[in-house]
């Protein structure tokens, strides 16, 4: 089967601009291309014996003309009403046959009251710091996944917001301060307490809960994690022993703290 298409060029065109040209040449080509459809023949025959399609007269340039005028419109109504409302004729609709909207009184009231609270983080710090600490050899998604099952847990036990309950549990946790022992050139060597600041206490804090969570007994990392937390939360956990002693020996080393 052989399919031709004959290209009949239009005489006298003059070009307004490129673009005007190119959609001329298509517009042309478009309407005026005809099909030939070759008969069948015996397979052995190597010459293929063609049937021509009766001749179409070419277009006009005003009928050309009127065609682009047309896709110009088109485009012109696509870039102003959009895509839902355009029509290719020229019109406009209006899907919702409203021109402005009017909000209900229950959206008004709901506006006013969360008119002051702000937008949520798309991805909150302290999270983003507990994953990648979790996180081994770049297998980021791995740790995300464990993170949701041991929060899920955490919220069918708790029912309350595990990412709040985590941040909490976490600053509960972590020691305000540490010790430090610094060489001082003499006999003896000063031991300083040194205060830590936030993401230094919550890497401390997620230490012992991690600590924690691998001497409980499932075989589930993310099981073992949820019920550190929930534990954590309730104020029963190893951790704290761990504060209560760091916090006595900066207590005990707090004359060598030097204040500027």
């Amino acid at each position: 089967m052989l399919r031709l298409a004959k290209i009949v060029t239009i005489p006298n065109m003059v070009p307004i601009t490129r673009q005007s040209a190119s959609l001329r040449n298509v517009v042309s080509r478009t309407l005026v291309a005809s099909r030939f459809q070759s008969t069948t023949t015996n397979p052995t025959s190597t010459p293929t014996a063609i049937k021509t399609a009766p001749s179409m007269d070419p277009l006009s340039d005003e009928q050309i003309d009127g065609w682009l005028q047309t896709i110009r419109q088109a485009r012109l109504d696509l870039r102003k009403n959009g895509p839902d409302k355009t029509l290719l004729s020229g019109e406009t609709i209006d899907i919702d046959g409203k021109e402005e909207f009017t909000p209900t009184e229950e959206q008004v009231q709901e506006y006013e009251a969360l008119k002051g609270t702000p937008l949520p983080l798309r991805k909150d710090p302290v999270l983003e710091h507990v994953t990648n600490m979790i996180m081994r050899d770049g297998k980021k998604q791995v740790a995300e996944r464990i993170i949701s099952r041991a929060l899920h847990l955490v919220y069918v036990q708790t029912r309350k917001d595990p990412v709040e309950l985590l941040k909490k549990s976490l600053d509960d946790m972590a020691p305000l301060m540490i010790t430090k022992t610094f060489n001082t050139k003499v006999a003896k060597s000063a031991v300083i307490p040194v205060p830590l600041n936030q993401r230094q206490r919550n890497r401390i804090a997620w230490k012992w809960i991690v600590e924690g969570a691998n001497k409980r007994v499932s075989s589930e990392f993310a099981v073992r994690l949820g019920e550190e937390l929930v534990a954590v939360s309730k104020g029963v956990g190893s951790g704290f022993e761990k504060r209560d002693q760091i916090h006595k020996m900066a207590i005990t080393h707090r004359s060598y703290i030097k204040l500027n």
